[in-house]
Parts: structure tokens; C-alpha cells; sequence
């Protein structure tokens, strides 16, 4: 991620939390009693959400992303990967 200011981190965490409450309100309406889809073949009946993995991950996504943007925000830098090579001379 490249370094940010101070407003451009707000800006992000604000379009990101918008989304996120879309994606909460789309899950909701979809587990509500009007996402139900019900099939019937012959004498057999199935009912079941239509719930899409889609949404799911997104939302986790998005999670993450406001997670690291609100810690930017707070002062808290990401983890750096640092590597150590043994060696045996």
C-alpha cells in the first residue's frame, strides 16, 4: 500500500465503510423471508436461501481493508517482512 495522508485515508475508509453497508443490507435482504427460493418437481419440495459465497468474501474484504485503513488512521504501521538468511561458513 502507498503512503497516504491523513484525508485521503478518511476519504478511503468512507467509500469503503458505504460499501460495506451495502453489502450488509444486500445479505440481509437476501436472508430475509423474500430470499427464499423454492422449487418443486413432481411431489418433492425444496426451499432454500439464495445465498451467494460472493457477498460473503467481499464483505470479509472489505473488513480487512477498513481494519488496515483505521489503523493507518490511528498511527499503527503494517507489518514489514523481514527475511534472515543462516549461514555457515
Amino acid at each position: 500500500m502507498k503512503i497516504l495522508t491523513r484525508p485521503q485515508i478518511i476519504r478511503r475508509l468512507e467509500k469503503v465503510n458505504e460499501r460495506l453497508d451495502s453489502y450488509y443490507a444486500k445479505e440481509k435482504e437476501m436472508l430475509a423471508a423474500d430470499g427464499i427460493q423454492s422449487y418443486t418437481i413432481g411431489s418433492r419440495t425444496v426451499s432454500r436461501y439464495q445465498y451467494s459465497s460472493n457477498i460473503k468474501e467481499q464483505i470479509g474484504k472489505l473488513e480487512d481493508e477498513r481494519d488496515e485503513l483505521e489503523n493507518l488512521l490511528n498511527g499503527i504501521s503494517p507489518r514489514k517482512a523481514m527475511a534472515a538468511v543462516p549461514r555457515d561458513w
